[in-house]
């Protein structure tokens, strides 16, 4: 590789960290001629980010991590395909920016938010390209990502299901376990009609009482479900209930898995889990149960 073409490549990568002339030196970068493609900003909350950021049209990758965007800048970023926004502070960014950035991202393939607050939810335009979400806050509205196939989240909340995931074949979420709980698992589940692949975390007290089995089971369960997954495994009622009711109405269920968590990983504990476990219905005869210790 000759001198220019190694130069040229470093600069398709630049990752900042805090420092006094940061703008300067961001806004030289992205104002030189080579094509810049990812771009990482960490800079701290009382740095601003030059708005020539947000219309550098060669920028794939752009991802924002504790940092203040400056206002009234317009947003153009046609190739930009991963976008993270991390502990941002968003004062007027609430409004002006995150809105500007779906409609200024239209190629825009995976989008991850994390601890943002939104308090205009209406002006959020949805993303047709999208294909993978990470959502951790309830401050995005979830028709937006809706034709996602990957979504990954903390919580679900009811006020968001006011529409189906049609394309969605992975999911990955928390729910808690009260009286609802279960109903509401099963309620979002019939929001995702094609779901493969279901990861989801069970939180709550072990002693909360635990519904009958409802008599409907989701279209996704029953026809499509290959692959589910219970993180942080106590074996609490609840759990126990739920990881039933799912080898008992999946029909074409391969694999079943539990990652038990460390308080519970003894091995008289996990002898236990898994005879009760391995003792329950399969209607699916591909069925496998396996059994790892939580990270």
């Amino acid at each position: 590789m000759t001198k220019k073409k190694k130069a040229i490549s470093r600069l398709r990568r630049f990752s900042f960290l805090n420092d006094n002339s940061i703008e300067t030196c961001i806004e030289d970068v992205l104002r030189r001629r080579a094509r810049l493609e990812h771009l990482d900003l960490q800079l701290g909350w009382f740095t601003g980010v030059p708005s020539v950021v947000f219309i550098c049209k060669t920028l794939v990758v752009l991802k924002l991590i504790l940092v203040t965007p400056k206002n009234n800048f317009f947003v153009d970023l046609p190739l930009l395909k991963i976008l993270h926004l991390n502990f941002i502070r968003l004062s007027d960014f609430v409004v002006d920016l995150r809105p500007q950035f779906l409609s200024g991202s239209p190629n825009l393939e995976y989008l991850k938010v994390t601890d943002a607050v939104s308090s205009n939810v209406e002006e959020f335009h949805s993303l047709p390209k999208l294909v993978k979400a990470k959502i951790y806050t309830s401050d995005v509205p979830l028709e937006i990502i809706k034709n996602v196939k990957v979504f990954v989240t903390d919580k679900i909340y009811k006020r968001d299901l006011v529409c189906d995931f049609q394309n969605l074949v992975q999911l990955e979420f928390t729910t808690w376990e009260f009286s609802e709980g279960w109903l509401h698992v099963l309620e979002v589940l019939r929001h995702c009609p094609k779901l493969q692949t279901l990861v989801i975390r069970i939180d709550g007290d072990e002693e909360e009482p635990v519904l009958p089995y409802p008599l409907m089971v989701p279209t996704c369960i029953s026809l499509h479900l290959k692959s589910c997954c219970l993180k942080d495994y106590r074996g609490s009622a609840f759990e126990f209930q739920f990881a039933e009711y799912i080898m008992l109405n999946a029909n074409y269920l391969r694999t079943m898995k539990f990652s038990i968590h460390s308080d519970e990983y003894d091995l008289l504990r996990r002898h236990h889990m898994i005879r009760d476990l391995s003792s329950c219905s399969k209607t699916s005869d591909t069925c496998t149960l396996s059994f790892e210790k939580s990270i």
